[in-house]
């Protein structure tokens, strides 16, 4: 039997109402807001009902405000269970300064935590009241519970016997063979590369590291529209590069015209202008976020698209312009950059994992070894940063190219190469590619005389 609660769960009804309030008048404090708290967090149900529409809003590029998500609301059918247009309107009165922001959400998650913790103890007794178990599973299952609630996740972490994770291993394994659509990895398009990591998968984090101008934003552009192609959601983050540009490298290629030739317009002849016209017709489900960027910002727009539209990716182009957005100017030393960088890629793995998506980061080397700068083979103590941004993703790809390593001489324009410096799913290796200056498009390395032979 559960228990009598004969009093009102805890709440605090003035402190919801003034995240909701500020998230309306205020476009940067919603940002802030959604990273910050989640619809089950509040108790009231007409402030869920209205925090999950400034949800959508945001989610579907728009700037939350009175007007556009009481329009959300109205055309969802949702009035009613938001208090309707009046109740709406009152939250923006007497709304406190931002600065208070914090501390309002952290008096909402702490009363949500308690009365998970209320429901956990619901639980308890219920499964002790029906003999549901023996002692030591109820005991186990409460002391999971509890930690649940104290880690802030959905889960339940519970000792399970091996049969049980066997048996859970092969029905997936079933699973994927009878439905193969759900094991679908994400790809580069790139023959090679995809063989020896075996796509990227969901619940990981991914890092792809470069010199400066070696292409690492093409390769992560080029698996966001490859994914959007295989049927996935991608969301970019492109704190380096303006939407445009990396929009019209995708429709250059798919038009057949020279990036060259599309990044001066009087020169394009009427029939390529066509082709990329046709091209840019193309509908992508490829989002690009290119303004603004700071760490809560890919946080909470993550979050607000997987709930509202879906997501399968995250890329964000690049860490350290990011993390330093979110930073305070006046004390960005290395050391300090260090523990920005390790609370973030941290984060950016539990996001991968609760989300079930796959994170991709990109990262700039700032230092290079003398031996990497001549083109030697790099290794992961090369890559600049806190530790974590070694130890944390799932696979690295260090990309290089050997026009910056040959003194940009022609007769290397086109070679480079993938090292899969880490790969917990997957092997390691060197992967060959072939740049493409014109079309700017990374591509199979053409087989050498070495394979013809291996093949005959």
């Amino acid at each position: 039997m559960p228990i009598e609660i004969n009093k009102a769960l805890p709440n605090n009804t003035d402190a919801e109402r003034s995240l909701l309030g500020a998230a309306l008048i205020d476009g940067g404090a919603a940002v802030e807001i959604l990273s910050l708290v989640r619809p089950d967090d509040f108790y009231n149900s007409f402030h869920k009902t209205i925090f999950q529409h400034i949800e959508l809003v945001h989610a579907q590029g728009g700037a939350p405000d009175l007007i556009t998500v009481s329009d959300a609301i109205r055309s969802a059918g949702k009035l009613e269970a938001s208090g309707g247009i009046g109740y709406i309107a009152s939250l923006i009165d007497g709304v406190p300064r931002v600065s208070n922001l914090h501390h309002y959400a952290d008096i909402v998650r702490k009363k949500a935590k308690l009365r998970r913790l209320i429901y956990c103890s619901d639980a308890i007794c219920r499964d002790a009241w029906d003999e549901n178990g023996t002692p030591e599973q109820i005991i186990e299952a409460a002391v999971s519970g509890v930690l649940s609630v104290a880690d802030g996740d959905a889960g339940s972490a519970v000792p399970r016997p091996w049969k049980d994770v066997a048996n859970s291993a092969m029905q997936s394994v079933e699973r994927a063979r009878q439905n193969p659509e759900t094991a679908k990895r994400i790809n580069f398009g790139l023959t090679d590369l995809d063989d020896m990591t075996g796509g990227l998968r969901r619940k990981e984090l991914v890092l792809i590291v470069a010199p400066t101008s070696n292409g690492k934003t093409l390769l992560a552009s080029q698996c966001a529209f490859q994914a959007d192609r295989d049927g996935f959601k991608t969301l970019y983050f492109s704190a380096e590069m303006p939407g445009e540009q990396l929009a019209m490298r995708e429709i250059a290629y798919q038009a057949g015209v020279p990036f060259y030739y599309a990044q001066r317009p009087e020169r394009l002849s009427s029939e390529d202008y066509g082709r990329l016209l046709t091209a840019s017709q193309r509908e992508y489900s490829v989002r690009i976020v290119d303004r603004d960027i700071t760490p809560a910002r890919v946080f909470a727009m993550a979050e607000a698209a997987k709930r509202t539209r879906g997501l399968d990716m995250v890329v964000v182009d690049y860490d350290q312009l990011v993390i330093e957005a979110g930073m305070n100017p006046d004390s960005e030393d290395d050391n300090n950059v260090f523990r920005h960088q390790r609370a973030f890629v941290l984060r950016a793995k539990r996001l991968a994992e609760r989300l079930d998506i796959c994170f991709v980061l990109l990262s700039q080397l700032r230092k290079l070894s003398p031996q990497v700068l001549k083109g030697g083979h790099p290794h992961l103590d090369d890559i600049w940063g806190d530790s974590s941004i070694r130890n944390t993703p799932h696979l690295i790809l260090w990309l290089t190219r050997d026009f910056f390593t040959h003194n940009m001489d022609k007769a290397y324009e086109r070679k480079a190469h993938v090292y899969v410096l880490k790969s917990r799913n997957g092997r390691t290796g060197i992967v060959d590619l072939d740049f493409d200056p014109e079309q700017v498009r990374f591509s199979d390395a053409p087989p050498t005389e070495a394979d013809s032979v291996a093949e005959a």
